[in-house]
């Protein structure tokens, strides 16, 4: 990874990632930013970086900083668990004194940060952490410019479902806040439409699925919604391929998106992951708005290559709705960000954001980003879903 200048700091402090070297820290603000850079998911946490040097190029380059001084982001490594996260959040209100934190893409690790933003009063603006329970909690200071379960069902895999005529639906989901609360939402809205279908739960690190597998071809489904997150979904649909029933008598949509594009993947499913379908924010033919092709253009000239993970551009998209807010702000006061957030209204790669204001479910200070399903054909991406933007054809 090439960086325009890096910022190294004591280990104990954490990483900070910087379009520039400050002469002292006061001269800068800080923004943090949590995810994992370690353990199953420390591709996410790859992806994050390259997300937050493209933001700082924007951020500290053609807009000219914050409030008169350069960003400097610190990034704590959650290592995907709800102690490291909780922890490491504290720590960079603490000790880094960060004035708004950004990212998180595990829903457990989030619900173990909003007690704290809201002990200390600091805004969080959660990336890609899709639990319900998080906004639902209508806490002041926490924020989601991202999918949200409720979102990702209603918008996309109830229509994808309906649209594709599919008739029977098996459902295998992760045992952990975002996969029961995915696969509860899935059921009532499969239930509503008349589908019929079937449901079992497994572990998310598991490395053998083959006692789910035989329920489901059991139940000979035509679809089988996978919410499982990590490699273990790799091992999933490996073994579903093994024992005959994806793709000859089911297709497999995995309902979190990166690990699908995860560099792992191809390894761990070989042939297994042709027609596979995937949730994603992003693909190299679908440009929401001039901010989705600015930011796959930065991509591509910075890294060499064009963007894959989703989760490059989710963070790149909260760190500039941080530094609009302080602006509008005018301050780093918590309190005033936080009613600068309330009244975002700004373009970035996935849309216009705008946050609900009214109390009383998960849709206060949520804002739904639109969302593809994506199919592997011999190893290229085609989007199938939805209708109006796809770049191909639903293979079967």
């Amino acid at each position: 990874m090439v960086w325009k200048k890096v910022v190294t700091v004591p280990v104990i402090l954490g990483l900070c990632l910087a379009g520039f070297l400050p002469a002292h820290a006061a001269e800068t603000i800080k923004i943090g930013v949590v995810g994992p850079r370690t353990g199953p998911a420390a591709a996410t946490g790859a992806a994050f970086e390259e997300g937050i040097a493209l933001a700082l190029d924007v951020i500290n380059g053609e807009q000219g900083g914050v409030l008169g001084k350069k960003v400097e982001v610190v990034f704590e490594d959650t290592g995907g668990t709800p102690e490291k996260a909780a922890s490491g959040f504290e720590k960079l209100i603490t000790k880094d004194q960060v004035v708004v934190t950004v990212g998180e893409s595990h829903s457990s690790c989030a619900l173990a940060e909003v007690p704290i933003a809201d002990r200390y009063k600091h805004p969080l603006i959660i990336a890609e952490a899709w639990a319900d329970e998080i906004t639902a909690k209508n806490s002041r200071y926490v924020f989601r410019a991202g999918p949200c379960n409720s979102g990702v069902v209603k918008d996309n895999l109830l229509g994808f479902v309906k649209d594709y005529g599919f008739k029977r639906v098996a459902i295998v989901a992760e045992n952990t806040d975002w996969g029961l609360g995915i696969k509860k939402l899935a059921e009532d809205g499969l239930k509503a439409m008349g589908v019929e279908f079937m449901t079992v739960e497994t572990e998310r690190q598991s490395q053998d699925h083959y006692t789910e597998l035989n329920k489901i071809a059991a139940f000979q489904p035509d679809l089988v919604l996978a919410f499982i997150y990590g490699f273990g979904v790799h091992y999933f649909i490996a073994q579903a391929n093994e024992t005959g029933l994806f793709p000859k008598k089911a297709l497999i949509l995995e309902g979190a998106g990166p690990p699908s594009l995860w560099p792992e993947f191809w390894q761990n499913v070989g042939d297994a992951g042709n027609l596979e379908l995937f949730l994603s924010r992003m693909h190299s033919k679908v440009d929401f708005n001039p901010v989705s092709k600015k930011f796959r253009e930065a991509y591509t000239k910075k890294f060499g290559k064009e963007p894959t993970d989703y989760k490059s551009r989710s963070v790149y998209d909260v760190l500039l709705i941080a530094a609009d807010a302080l602006r509008r702000a005018g301050s780093t006061d918590s309190e005033k960000v936080v009613d600068a957030l309330e009244k975002t209204n700004l373009e970035v790669g996935s849309g216009v954001v705008q946050f609900g204001l009214e109390k009383g479910d998960y849709r206060y200070h949520q804002w739904q980003p639109p969302m593809l399903i994506v199919q592997w054909q011999n190893k290229e991406q085609v989007v199938v879903y939805p209708m109006s933007v796809k770049t191909g054809e639903l293979k079967k």
